[in-house]
């Protein structure tokens, strides 16, 4: 008899365990759930959308444009392509970077925080062909400015929108590379307009048929660099990624280096068939410290390694030179290195074999010593 009521006791006892465990467990996810509303909660002081936009900044006529062109279905809203042009009115380039739509980022906490905090009802997971979905006409084009600015590391200038069948008129997409570059009838409007000093009337009518957050006579400040373009010369670009599972899946380390790239490239000389880049990705870098500062070799090794690429040999030059030097074996490689330094300059030279880039630090890169703990 005393042995069953043992056995009795300890099927309670356990019974007992298991329920406030199961309890505790409930407990603990109700604090979690209820900490993580408190931390994203709407407070009613804070419903502004302007209180998370204004981190896009004011939309002037910069230096550089940079227009981010988004292209909508009018019938469902769902963006079907989004490219930013970039226009620098010192080198005169014109480059065009290509954002597949089905592009999806992941939010930073801050600013999805923010997100939350002013009212938009979205996932922390973003597709950008959903972004009327997300945020409603008004502001879905901002908030992709905001979005892809945190997620790249980079700075875009304004919007523009337009329906779908207005962009097909104005951009033709490359069946080889999915870049999206100004089609031959707007290159030849566009030319015919500069020929019988009518580009401002151009520009004004083609605004009637967009949306944009850059007034048309900042726009306008624009036309003489417009003017000069070469459309010979004109770059298009992807945005560095991969396709998977029906989505792309931005690379932003390496999407922000091309964005700096393009940014800092002097005039284009000859066409861009003609000076195709290479990615150092896959390619056998040599650094040599040429800066006199201990180390920089290695420092350098691990910021270019953080960005995909191989180096296969470190060691120190003979000489301290100030400025780095990239010595390429093939003419159009080492412009995605120009990123990582002050005022590199790339030269074509035959290398040690199995060596396809060799760069030489210089001092006036020796802080990047400080960029890293090795």
């Amino acid at each position: 008899m005393k042995k069953k009521k043992s056995v009795g006791r300890i099927i309670v006892v356990m019974f007992l365990r298991s329920f406030f465990v199961v309890m505790i467990l409930l407990a603990a996810g109700i604090c979690s759930y209820m900490l993580t509303m408190k931390y994203y909660e709407v407070s009613d002081d804070n419903t502004d959308k302007d209180a998370v936009l204004d981190i896009v900044g004011d939309v002037t006529a910069d230096a550089v444009s940079r227009n981010i062109i988004y292209s909508y279905d009018p019938a469902t809203k769902i963006i079907d392509a989004i490219v930013i042009e970039i226009l620098n009115t010192e080198s005169g380039n014109l480059d065009f970077v290509t954002i597949p739509a089905e592009s999806q980022i992941t939010v930073s906490n801050e600013i999805y925080k923010r997100m939350c905090a002013a009212g938009a009802d979205a996932p922390q997971i973003i597709t950008l062909s959903l972004l009327n979905d997300y945020f409603g006409d008004d502001t879905a084009y901002e908030y992709g400015i905001l979005l892809l600015e945190d997620y790249m590391g980079i700075d875009i200038g304004y919007y523009t929108s337009m329906e779908n069948s207005v962009f097909n008129s104005m951009f033709t997409q490359s069946e080889e590379t999915g870049c999206f570059r100004p089609s031959d009838q707007l290159v030849t409007e566009a030319q015919s307009a500069v020929q019988s000093d009518g580009l401002e009337s151009f520009i004004k009518t083609k605004y009637a048929s967009l949306t944009s957050n850059l007034k048309v006579k900042n726009k306008l400040k624009y036309i003489e660099t417009y003017s000069k373009v070469n459309p010979a010369f004109i770059y298009t670009n992807i945005v560095p990624g991969a396709a998977t599972g029906g989505n792309y899946i931005i690379d932003a380390e390496a999407a922000n280096v091309q964005y700096q790239t393009i940014l800092s490239q002097p005039a284009y000389k000859v066409p861009q068939s003609d000076a195709a880049n290479v990615s150092s990705k896959g390619k056998n870098i040599k650094v040599l410290n040429g800066s006199g500062t201990e180390g920089i070799a290695a420092a350098v090794k691990a910021i270019l390694e953080d960005s995909g690429m191989t180096v296969v040999k470190i060691a120190d030059n003979p000489e301290v030179i100030e400025n780095t030097i990239i010595y390429v074996a093939e003419d159009g490689m080492g412009t995605d290195l120009l990123y990582h330094f002050d005022n590199a300059q790339i030269e074509v030279k035959e290398l040690d074999e199995g060596i396809d880039i060799m760069v030489i630090v210089g001092s006036a890169d020796k802080e990047l010593i400080n960029t890293r703990q090795y």
